[in-house]
């Protein structure tokens, strides 16, 4: 039999997910704890002890005989579904630009041309710095297949590369291979996400296939912790 949720643990899903929906928005005053007492029959002990463990997470913050507030910090990033960093914005009503660092036609290496299986040594290399609000979130250091997606403007380059694929390109992306490990900022990102050098990232290698097996895409992206927090649901398998 499987064991019921905790009615605290549904009340904090709740509350994450319209700040994932922009219900609450950032310094928005979330529903009082009476509000929630009464939407989910609870004690306010309860109701304290989901409010509590989110104040510990760093997504609300609480004003003293105010109420308890959205903090300005992450955006979500789930990782139910292959999104990328523009629609994850639109998601919210945000528009997500870039700013392109490096744009250019390059002769892959041994590594790339392996990892990325190429038949010939051609990729298209883009950096790019992911800005909302006038904020960097995201640095992105990638290749593109240029037998299959040839030249790529910097005006596809500013805006959205899934679009270009599948809306002008009529390419199917079928699913991406990611691995998250935390790196330093250094100089160069420090520079570009206006950070401290010493400041941690999260790192999100990304091989991106079409449905016909062929990768498209391979690269890195950094991510500022202060900026973006991934959201995962884990399923038991048996």
């Amino acid at each position: 039999m499987q064991k019921k949720k905790p009615q605290y643990i549904k009340i904090k899903d709740y509350i994450i997910q319209n700040i994932k929906d922009g219900v609450y928005k950032e310094n928005e005053q979330i529903e009082s704890e009476h509000a929630l007492c009464e939407r989910f029959g609870v004690t306010r002990m309860t109701v304290r002890q989901a409010l509590t463990d989110l104040i510990n997470d760093n997504i609300i913050y609480s004003v003293p005989k105010v109420g308890s507030f959205v903090c300005k910090k992450s955006r979500f990033k789930s990782f139910d579904g292959l999104n990328s960093v523009t629609e994850d914005c639109a998601k919210k009503n945000e528009i997500c630009i870039s700013q392109v660092i490096v744009n250019e036609l390059v002769k892959a290496d041994d590594f790339l041309k392996k990892e990325m299986n190429l038949e010939d040594d051609q990729v298209w290399h883009m950096k790019r710095v992911r800005m909302v609000n006038d904020e960097p979130l995201a640095f992105e250091d990638n290749y593109c297949n240029y037998a299959i997606t040839g030249d790529i403007s910097d005006s596809v380059v500013s805006s959205s590369l899934f679009y270009h694929f599948e809306n002008e390109l009529n390419l199917n992306i079928a699913f991406s291979d990611q691995q998250i490990d935390a790196v330093l900022a250094g100089d160069e990102l420090g520079k570009y996400l206006q950070v401290d050098p010493m400041t941690p990232l999260l790192r999100v290698l990304s091989i991106t296939c079409l449905n016909t097996g062929q990768c498209i895409e391979y690269g890195y992206t950094y991510y500022r912790v202060d900026k973006y927090t991934f959201n995962q649901v884990a399923y038991r398998r048996k």
